[in-house]
This record gives structure tokens, C-alpha cells and sequence, in this order.
């Protein structure tokens, strides 16, 4: 059976720090994001050139988004046996950190204009400059898929 989004789904920004602002769905005005807000799915974020937030999408994934980001939050579920979020990264950077306790319960993406990056137990960060897409490793590992009606994607694995 598969799990499905509820009203009740709703990312937590756990910190703000310069200019961030959201937008709760597609038409909507962006205002000001601040540390404890709950933004439900649909919400578009974008950060300015001092701005970062950190926002966990579902328990066990946390995504931090850079300065000078746009990202959107496009579906997230909480379902205890698999949790699943999606997001979009329009232009930026977004850094993910998947508990890896939960590795096997968390599928968490992030899609960009030349593919998806899914984490497996890991902690990744994914950047959208000048139409493509790089994807760098800190620790553990990221599947990357190609999206064929796009640019090629470049990416690269940062090793510590």
C-alpha cells in the first residue's frame, strides 16, 4: 500500500539566519521564513546572498538550504515504515543529512534540472550553477540519475 501526503505533512525549520523567504504555494506572496515556522508541501523557499535555513522535510532528514537558493518542497511523507520527501533545487545549493539509522526507512531526493539525487544514509550536498548540476559526497552514498530530456548533469564525489 502506498504511503500518501496529509494536511498534517509539514516541514520544520529548525534555523534562519539572514534573508530567507517562502512562499506556502505556487501563486502565493513570499514572506519572511522564520526558526520554528512549519511549512506545508508546495512551499517554495529562496534565500538571499547572506541568507541560510535549515529545514527538517521529514524525522530523520534534514536539508540545509545555501545562500542564493531557490528550492521547492514538493512532496513529503511521514509514514513511520517509509519516509519520503522530494524536493526541487531550482538554482543553489541544498545539503542533505539522513540519519543513518533510519537509512533504510528515509528516500529522500532532490530533483534538478538535469536529474535526481537520492540519499542512502548519508550526508550530501547538491548544487544548481549555470545549468548544471553537481553532486558532492561527504559521507556514505547518493544515487544519481540522469533526466534524458535534459543537459547532461555533471557530477563529482568529494572524498574527506
Amino acid at each position: 500500500m502506498a504511503s500518501r501526503a496529509t494536511a498534517d505533512d509539514k516541514a520544520r525549520v529548525t534555523s534562519v539566519s539572514g534573508r530567507v523567504t517562502y512562499a506556502a504555494s505556487a501563486g502565493a506572496a513570499f514572506s519572511p521564513l522564520t526558526a520554528g515556522a512549519e511549512i506545508p508541501i508546495g512551499s517554495r523557499v529562496r534565500t538571499g546572498s547572506d541568507g541560510t535555513a535549515v529545514i527538517v522535510v521529514v524525522s530523520g532528514a534534514a536539508m540545509q538550504v545555501a545562500e542564493n537558493s531557490d528550492v521547492t518542497i514538493d512532496s513529503m511523507s511521514s509514514d513511520a515504515a517509509k519516509r519520503k520527501a522530494l524536493v526541487t533545487l531550482k538554482t543553489g545549493t541544498v545539503s542533505a543529512l539522513i540519519d543513518p539509522k533510519r537509512s533504510k526507512q528515509t528516500d529522500f531526493k532532490i530533483q534538478t534540472p538535469q536529474g535526481v539525487a537520492a540519499a542512502r544514509g548519508t550526508f550530501y550536498g547538491v548544487t544548481v550553477q549555470k545549468g548544471k548540476t553537481y553532486v558532492g559526497v561527504k559521507k556514505g552514498k547518493v544515487g544519481v540519475a540522469h533526466t534524458p530530456q535534459t543537459a547532461t548533469a555533471s557530477a563529482r564525489k568529494e572524498s574527506q
